[in-house]
């Protein structure tokens, strides 16, 4: 398995969401708008680095939740894996070729399913702080180019996870 590939899997699962939660966030909190602007500005230090970036993850897994309990339980829930599914997983080379179906599907998934909730918060708050409906029609357009956005988003998540699904049976089933 290629370390880099499971780094980005990784960052773009388990960080970017959480950093577009924080800075949607960041229009409705002025003390976490402060941070983000000595971050943005180049003021920032090892200290605060590390601090957005372990904040990033913390939110990012707060999200990952909202995104498990919307994808995998409601939305997916028919092309969930089982615990049968598992059962060959032992077998040799299974566990790394699955690991590479997470690796190129599963971390796409998370991504999308998690942008799928940061998005409205970014969306929200830089409407609201940047009164973008208050001229009707340049407001119902970006409201849509948001929507539509939103939407292929969420499928992209949704294929990407079923894509998951039918890799890993196949790995798992020899097929």
């Amino acid at each position: 398995m290629d370390i880099t590939s499971t780094s980005f899997g990784l960052l773009i699962a388990y960080l970017l969401p959480g950093l577009v939660t924080l800075f949607g966030l960041s229009y409705w909190l002025p003390d976490l708008r402060r941070l983000f602007e000595t971050f943005l500005n180049g003021e920032s230090n090892l200290g605060l680095f590390l601090l957005m970036a372990l904040a990033s993850i913390a939110a990012s897994l707060q999200v990952t939740l909202v995104r498990w309990a919307l994808f995998e339980l409601f939305i997916c829930r028919r092309n969930a894996l089982t615990p049968d599914d598992f059962k060959t997983l032992g077998e040799e080379g299974k566990f790394t070729a699955f690991r590479g179906a997470v690796d190129e599907h599963y971390r796409y998934h998370q991504f999308w399913g998690s942008m799928v909730i940061a998005l409205p918060v970014l969306f929200g708050g830089w409407a609201w702080r940047s009164r973008v409906f208050s001229h009707l029609w340049s407001g119902l357009l970006v409201l849509f180019i948001f929507l539509v956005l939103e939407a292929l988003t969420a499928l992209g998540a949704a294929r990407a996870y079923i894509n998951y699904v039918n890799r890993a049976r196949t790995i798992m089933k020899g097929v």
